[in-house]
């Protein structure tokens, strides 16, 4: 194992995935009597998903591993917590089902690009907005408050905007990587 894994932003990456699980139990077992510990413990998460990149570029610590390890572990909290809330029955079929397809084609298309081409695809803008997007509707189901269940069914709209578009974005680079690669050879 490469001694990159231990550089700190890894390790925040790393601690992000751990924190699936007290949230993951929180969420199922005790989601009434849990909010503010659930949220406490997205709200660290959230911390250390947009501290992990800055500390990477400020201690020239940006690793392979680190541009795998970070979107894998937005894209685990993610799927599972929007689960765990949609079995609750707090968001929408429609949109879990936008939420999950769009990780499986990042991911899928991350996979191909490092096995076969050898490169790590970073995400862009538009992506990390649309994953905070979706972390607000995430965050205001599990408050479950009546004003905020409003806000969230505008959100559900800017979300899925941003979704599409960063993904389109996405794809369009991807297509692009495959095409310069394909006429180098």
């Amino acid at each position: 194992m490469s001694k990159e894994i231990f550089y700190i932003p890894n390790l925040l990456s790393i601690f992000r995935i751990i924190l699936i699980i007290p949230v993951g139990y929180l969420l199922i077992y005790r989601f009434e009597k849990s909010n503010t510990i659930v949220i406490f413990l997205l709200f660290l998460m959230y911390v250390t998903d947009l501290s992990d990149g800055y500390i990477a570029r400020r201690l020239n610590q940006v690793t392979d591993i680190g541009k795998i390890i970070d979107p894998l572990a937005d894209k685990i909290s993610v799927v599972i917590i929007a689960l765990i809330i949609y079995f609750k029955g707090l968001i929408p079929t429609w949109f879990i089902l936008i939420v999950i397809l769009r990780d499986l084609l990042i991911l899928s298309f991350g996979i191909y690009l490092k096995n076969k081409k050898k490169i790590t695809l970073m995400s862009n803008y538009p992506g990390k907005l649309a994953v905070f997007s979706i972390g607000l509707i995430l965050l205001f189901a599990i408050i479950n408050s009546e004003l905020l269940s409003e806000i969230n069914s505008f959100l559900y709209y800017i979300s899925t905007t941003l979704i599409l578009f960063s993904s389109y974005l996405y794809l369009i680079r991807f297509f692009k990587i495959i095409g310069e690669k394909n006429h180098g050879k």
